[in-house]
């Protein structure tokens, strides 16, 4: 019995750190927000969770490679976490690494082959290696996958941009811009008159 209040205990004090972290991370106190993440991985130092947020937190504070230590530990916890994927995907592609970016991907499109945002990140880090083909088949599944994606259409226009295919660009950017993708509407004015 005694086993179970302290454990009760431990977690309830972790749920409220946690808790307390997400009030700050609203707010856009980043700093106060890691300090609460912090304490509850203290007492719970696998909480997914608090682990994920803090490194959100740190990522907003451009600590990158804080948040790349917190989405791996994730990983050595739960192998099959797909936000600790596409968070290392997107901290991959910022930091230039295309391969670890498509590796993460991949994983994370394996795992959840509906995952829009699992395909988009797969298309910019093939986009960004030159793998043309492979880009545009990723970027296309995102938009079947959701239709709404204006990243997609941006990334898409970028790639027949590069083809010289002026026509499929300007339509993919003028998509893009119709979705408020204010890139995308830069780029159409430029290039689309």
């Amino acid at each position: 019995m005694k086993r179970f209040i302290i454990l009760f205990f431990i977690i309830s004090c972790s749920s409220e750190e946690s808790r307390l972290g997400d009030t700050f991370y609203a707010n856009k106190n980043y700093e106060e927000a890691i300090n609460q993440y912090t304490d509850g991985l203290n007492l719970e130092p696998n909480d997914i969770q608090s682990l994920y947020r803090r490194g959100r937190s740190y990522e907003e504070l451009k600590m990158y490679d804080k948040a790349e230590k917190d989405y791996k530990k994730i990983l050595d916890i739960d192998g099959k976490n797909v936000n600790a994927m596409l968070s290392l995907s997107v901290h991959y592609i910022r930091d230039k690494n295309y391969l670890n970016a498509e590796s993460y991907a991949k994983r994370a499109t394996k795992l959840n082959p509906d995952s829009d945002d699992a395909h988009l990140l797969l298309g910019r880090s093939q986009q960004y290696q030159g793998l043309f083909t492979d880009a545009i088949k990723s970027f296309k599944t995102c938009i079947s996958l959701n239709s709404d994606n204006s990243d997609s259409y941006y990334y898409l226009g970028l790639i027949y941009l590069r083809l010289e295919d002026s026509r499929k660009a300007c339509k993919n950017f003028a998509l893009s811009s119709s979705l408020e993708n204010n890139k995308a509407k830069k780029v159409l004015r430029e290039y689309c008159k």
